[in-house]
């Protein structure tokens, strides 16, 4: 094979290498034996000066535990940490090769592997740390073809690299994320366009198990009212054809399970500022929020009194009607007949301008934070 057409595969070894970390090694190897060194490492070291080989070849493990352990502070290469990003540098650009051979790194690390010199290159420098490639060579110093090699290889390298720092920043988003909205005891459920679930938290996977009021069907979400699922999937929709009223704002729903008690849900499109990234890195263009309307989710119960000029027995009964129900249980559990809290209920629906009891819960819905922690 031509040394063209070799480094063609080298180069497309490097990037499946920024994808795949455990391919380093074999691409590291390749590029030494084309470069023809006899060994060589990616360097890492970190913002406080500690040093790491992330990757190497051809060097026994001793020697790999050796030079970090004691002889890379003594190393001439560490110059290349001065050095402009990319530029390839010799150990003739840091020392005489005269006195290089009369120093401890020399005779304790380099000579006893039969090394002589190595091409060195900056790859990237930052706040974090630098990274360096090193190609070590035997025999006599760093010729003509090693550099050629090497030159055409760097800048690859290089991008290779800065892919590969990209990709785990964006797991470490992703893991932290997810870590974040698992630790919610709000369901949060994330949808694309067609109502499919792209992640669900795990409050939301344990809704989604009891099947009281959310399914997945073959992966969409589907509610257990015909109603909701309407205004759910229009909502849906209107973020993708860009609808000004619902690409911003949340929309309060409220569901109601098989036993009768009620639920909050809050849909907040994922198409406008920093929301519309977080929703790119999951495929999603809306978040989905459920929580059961409860007293310990309302966020001002006083606020909602002196809004609605509620007596303090009227507020209790809205209350009571949201978080258990009916009239009948309503009335047991406030020990009251039945009659009074209707007469109460009565008053309360004039007052909040509302006709129904899911009327009140939705009411609630605009009092209740969509996140709960």
């Amino acid at each position: 094979m031509e040394l063209n057409e070799k480094l063609l595969s080298l180069v497309a070894d490097i990037y499946d290498a920024a994808l795949d970390d455990s391919r380093w090694s074999t691409t590291l190897a390749g590029i030494v034996d084309l470069a023809g060194g006899q060994s060589g490492g990616l360097v890492r070291i970190g913002a406080a000066g500690e040093a790491a080989i992330s990757h190497a070849v051809g060097v026994d493990p001793a020697y790999i535990q050796s030079y970090i352990g004691t002889y890379e502070p003594f190393d001439p290469s560490r110059g290349v940490l001065h050095a402009p990003v990319g530029q390839i540098q010799t150990i003739r650009d840091w020392i005489d090769v005269d006195e290089f051979r009369t120093t401890m790194f020399y005779n304790e690390w380099t000579r006893p592997q039969g090394l002589e010199d190595a091409a060195n290159i900056l790859l990237d420098k930052s706040a974090e740390g630098i990274s360096r490639l090193s190609i070590m060579k035997a025999g006599g110093p760093v010729d003509r073809r090693m550099y050629q090699v090497i030159s055409h290889l760097t800048p690859h390298v290089q991008r290779a690299m800065l892919v590969r720092q990209k990709l785990q920043q964006q797991n470490e988003q992703e893991t932290n994320s997810v870590s974040t909205l698992d630790a919610l005891r709000t369901a949060v459920l994330l949808l694309d366009a067609e109502g499919h679930i792209t992640h669900a938290n795990a409050s939301a996977r344990d809704f989604l198990g009891e099947g009281e009021i959310l399914r997945s069907v073959r992966g969409r979400l589907v509610t257990n009212d015909m109603n909701v699922d309407r205004v759910l999937r229009q909502a849906l929709a209107g973020t993708v054809v860009g609808d000004r009223a619902i690409t911003s704002a949340s929309i309060s729903l409220h569901m109601t399970a098989r036993d009768g008690s009620h639920y909050v849900g809050h849909l907040l499109p994922l198409t406008a500022g920093r929301r519309q990234r977080f929703g790119a890195s999951y495929d999603a263009c809306a978040v989905l929020f459920v929580s059961k309307a409860a007293l310990d989710t309302i966020v001002a119960p006083d606020l909602i009194r002196k809004l609605f000029k509620l007596t303090p027995t009227e507020l209790r009964v809205f209350l009571a009607i949201v978080e258990i129900g009916g009239v009948p249980d309503v009335a047991r559990s406030m020990g009251i007949a039945e009659t009074t809290i209707k007469t109460h209920l009565a008053r309360i629906f004039v007052k909040t301008g509302t006709k129904r009891q899911a009327d009140l819960v939705r009411l609630i819905a605009a009092f209740t934070p969509p996140i709960k922690v």
